[in-house]
């Protein structure tokens, strides 16, 4: 899920590889800001990607 053009219906990584995040406690307030700045449809949508990306790698594929 890092590239969106590596695998198809995956939207791209929200936080650029070189960003810096401040964790606090193992939380990553940049990751919370991004999903709290979607729409709760783009949340859906991003959900289902991961649910969709574990089943591959379950399978294998």
């Amino acid at each position: 899920m890092d590239d969106a053009s590596s695998s198809p219906g995956h939207e791209a990584s929200p936080v650029p590889a070189d960003a810096a995040t401040t964790t606090t406690g193992g939380v990553d307030p940049t990751l919370i800001r991004w999903m709290l700045s979607l729409t709760p449809e783009a949340r859906l949508r991003w959900l289902e990607n991961v649910l969709r990306t574990l089943r591959e790698v379950r399978r294998g594929t």
